[in-house]
């Protein structure tokens, strides 16, 4: 018999003796007092899924070890805190504040949480006898298997529709208000949203002046990795150059021509998704989450906001009693 909770958050729940009581439909797991009250909250609705929201700052190295040779994936919206994903024989990866998917390798592998680092991330982890189950039988059945999964890049699923599902999921967890038939509901869109995303057949180059060479791909990779690392404090236009060896100009035609999204659109929307994560902290009100996002004026804010998704700040919180 398949153990999921083995690659749950409740296996390390056992590991480190955490205190687990019920919370709405699911669980929670809490930190020691001295490790600043922090909690994963789990929620279980369906065989082969796990959703869980998570707020810590521990005070000594914590590592989640999962060794299973079951197919699964887990996708991570991670708000603040990197978590350093580590397999044997392989690279170490930072996951920082962004959305993340990882394929389980059917061999051990680790997250480390680091000591005095605050974390706070939404993650889901979805076993394919989840996703089989939806798929039987179904005529031009979206491609949302783990196998199909090995094929999506970053810019699949970091996306505003993506982190608004991510926000939906975290709130649904948090607030314990929904029943457990929706969490599979908002897994499948969510899986499904990401396939949108994801062409079949990848749109050719109909311009020879279009073209990237594989060299300034890894250059502009490169570029909006920095990007990604902290949205919200950008090296200048100078250093982004220096970073890709370009000039501006062939910068910013090499990211249009690869990406398909000019850079200056790519910034405005990763600030605006970081926005999105920042309008859950009840400390910070709208002006203060205007500056930090480098706006002055909070009325250009919300314009900016609301381009990307669709919604006011003010009107965001309160569709979540934020």
């Amino acid at each position: 018999m398949v153990k999921y909770s083995d690659s749950s958050w409740s296996a390390l729940a056992d590991k480190y003796n955490l205190v687990k009581r019920p919370y709405g439909k699911g669980q929670i797991y809490d930190f020691p007092p001295h490790w600043s009250n922090g909690w994963i909250a789990e929620v279980n609705p369906a065989k082969g899924l796990f959703v869980s929201s998570a707020w810590l700052t521990p005070s000594e190295q914590i590592v989640h070890t999962i060794n299973s040779s079951n197919p699964f994936m887990m996708l991570f919206c991670i708000d603040c805190g990197e978590i350093v994903y580590s397999q044997q024989g392989k690279k170490k990866q930072a996951l920082f504040p962004i959305t993340h998917l990882i394929i389980n390798p059917q061999k051990q592998f680790t997250f480390t949480f680091f000591k005095d680092v605050h974390y706070c991330f939404t993650s889901i982890l979805i076993f394919d006898d989840f996703i089989k189950p939806f798929l039987k039988e179904r005529t031009n059945a979206p491609r949302i298997s783990v196998e199909d999964a090995k094929l999506w890049k970053t810019q699949h699923y970091n996306t505003p529709d993506i982190m608004l599902i991510f926000e939906q999921i975290r709130w649904a967890v948090r607030n314990t208000d929904m029943p457990l038939l929706s969490f599979e509901g908002m897994t499948l869109h969510l899986l499904s949203s990401i396939t949108r995303n994801f062409p079949d057949i990848p749109k050719r180059r109909s311009n020879r002046r279009h073209y990237v060479t594989w060299e300034n791909e890894q250059k502009i990779y490169k570029v909006k990795n920095k990007i990604d690392e902290d949205i919200l404090n950008l090296p200048d236009t100078i250093e982004l150059c220096r970073i890709a060896g370009m000039s501006e100009s062939k910068l910013r035609q090499s990211f249009k021509n690869h990406y398909g999204i000019p850079l200056y659109r790519y910034i405005r929307i990763e600030t605006m998704k970081r926005a999105m994560q920042l309008l859950s902290a009840d400390h910070l009100s709208i002006r203060n989450i205007s500056e930090l996002c480098g706006y002055k004026n909070p009325a250009k804010f919300a314009a900016a906001f609301k381009n990307v998704h669709g919604i006011t700040p003010s009107d965001f919180r309160k569709s979540f009693n934020l």
